[in-house]
C-alpha cells in the first residue's frame, strides 16, 4: 500500500489501516524515542500519544513527506514539549528548595532542633511497617522497587505507606512551608549517623 493510499484510508476513518500502521510502527518508534528518554514507559507514552494525535488529525492530513516521517516528527516534537515542561517544573522545584533552605539557614537553632525532634517523634509513632518502609526510603535511600523486593510487597503498597508517613508529618507541621526540606534533612542527618 502506498503512502497516499494509506493517508486516504486514514482520512476515511479506516480503523484497520490505522491498526496496521500502529502495529508496524509502534515498536520502532518506541526504540527511536529511547535515544531521547531514559524510561521505556515514557517512550511508550509519547509513542501512544503520537498515534492518538495522528488519528485526531487524520481528516486534515496533507503530507509532502511519508506518513512514517510525519509520525516521527510528531513524536520528536512531543518529546521536546515534555522536556520543556519537565525543565520548567524542575526549575520551580529548585526554587522552592532554595527558599526552604534559606528559611532553615535563618531559623534559630533551637527552632530547628525542635522541628527535627518533632519529625523524628512522628516517624517513631508510625505503625511499624509504615515506619520501616519510610526509613528504608528516606534514611537508607532504597527505591520503591527495592523496598518492595526486600519486604516482598507490591510497589503500590510501598508508595501508599510512604504517602501515609508524609501525610502524618504534614499534619504535624500543618502550615509550615519548609516541611519538605526538614524531611530531607531528617533523612540526611539520620543516615549519616
Amino acid at each position: 500500500m502506498t503512502n497516499s493510499e494509506l493517508i486516504e484510508l486514514l482520512q476515511k476513518g479506516d480503523e484497520q489501516s490505522f491498526t496496521k500502521l500502529f502495529e508496524v510502527l509502534y515498536q520502532p518508534m518506541v526504540a527511536y524515542l529511547l535515544q531521547y528518554v531514559n524510561k521505556v514507559a515514557d517512550a511508550e507514552d509519547i509513542a501512544q500519544n503520537t498515534f492518538i494525535k495522528l488519528w485526531e488529525k487524520k481528516d486534515d492530513l496533507n503530507l509532502t513527506v511519508s506518513l512514517k516521517s510525519y509520525l516521527y516528527s510528531i513524536a520528536y516534537n512531543m518529546f521536546i514539549d515534555n522536556y520543556r515542561k519537565e525543565k520548567k517544573t524542575q526549575t520551580y522545584l529548585d526554587s522552592l528548595k532554595q527558599e526552604a533552605l534559606q528559611s532553615i539557614i535563618e531559623e534559630p537553632e533551637e527552632n530547628f532542633q525542635k522541628k527535627m525532634r518533632l519529625i523524628e517523634q512522628t516517624v517513631n509513632n508510625l505503625p511499624k511497617r509504615c515506619r520501616i518502609i519510610f526509613n528504608m526510603h528516606k534514611k537508607q535511600g532504597y527505591s520503591h522497587k527495592e523496598i518492595a523486593k526486600e519486604l516482598n510487597i507490591s510497589t503500590k503498597t510501598v508508595e501508599s505507606q510512604i504517602s501515609i508517613a508524609l501525610k502524618r508529618i504534614r499534619e504535624v507541621f500543618k502550615d509550615k512551608s519548609d516541611l519538605f526540606l526538614f524531611v530531607l534533612f531528617y533523612a540526611y542527618k539520620t543516615s549519616s549517623q
